[in-house]
């Protein structure tokens, strides 16, 4: 039942993204590459790349397909997605606009880091990054799904040691009980426009549905028997990626 409702949806959107695509006027082709970290501190990130097109009508409803690639997820090796959302693009701002937007954005950075007793460099660089930062040209908030396979292996598990004699021990690995992976996907993308080019500035959550990535751990004490067994799914995702799209 439920592969039966999620392949419904996929289907849903895919025939949302033909309609849209059937009377965009604006059109972009675009790369990205990023951070893809899981939300448990005890796993290590890696990256993400992405190439995608993307269709958008006047009103700014739109959508976006691609593929995905990561060359490593929670230590296990290469995953590949496709992804498929469902977009609304904001009004693009006027230049005036975008420069009163970054000037409250400095002055923001600037009374933010004078309450919290930073000092001058601090403060420059700041307000610095929060003008650069609100001069975006329009925004993009997108929701779909990403099917894939995910075709590496899992990495071999490491060991950590303490105490006084060392003779505390955890071992710690990522398992892969499943090659097919299906995430739900919500980001919000800020565009940096010249001419026909974008800047864009992507940060977005993804929660797998199935257990493609387990961590487990197995922790103990030399010259005793016991071993304690812990595992976690790693459901929760977050990208942040930032790349070049051209529109046509």
């Amino acid at each position: 039942m439920m592969k039966r409702k999620l392949c419904i949806l996929i289907v849903m959107l895919l025939g949302g993204c033909l309609g849209t695509h059937m009377s965009a006027q604006v059109r972009d082709l675009s790369f990205m590459a990023g951070v893809n970290a899981p939300l448990n501190k005890e796993v290590g990130s890696g990256v993400v790349f992405n190439l995608n097109y993307g269709g958008f009508t006047r009103s700014g409803i739109g959508f976006r397909m691609g593929l995905q690639w990561m060359p490593e997820v929670a230590e296990v090796d290469h995953a590949f997605g496709f992804p498929v959302a469902l977009a609304y693009r904001t009004k693009a701002r006027s230049g005036a606009e975008r420069l009163v937007s970054g000037a409250v954005g400095a002055i923001g950075a600037i009374g933010y880091d004078a309450i919290s007793g930073d000092d001058s460099d601090d403060m420059a660089r700041d307000a610095l990054g929060g003008f650069l930062l609100n001069l975006f040209r329009d925004m993009e908030f997108s929701a779909g799904v990403t099917p894939g396979y995910v075709f590496g292996k899992p990495g071999p598990a490491s060991r950590a040691t303490w105490g006084d004699s060392w003779q505390y021990w955890e071992d710690s690995w990522t398992e892969k009980p499943r090659d097919f992976s299906l995430s739900l996907d919500a980001g919000v993308c800020l565009n940096y426009s010249l001419w026909r080019f974008d800047l864009k500035v992507m940060p977005a959550i993804h929660y797998y549905l199935f257990d493609n990535f387990v961590y487990r751990t197995a922790s103990g004490e030399v010259g005793v028997g016991e071993t304690d067994f812990q595992e976690q799914p790693l459901r929760w995702f977050l990208t942040v990626s930032a790349g070049l799209a051209f529109r046509f």
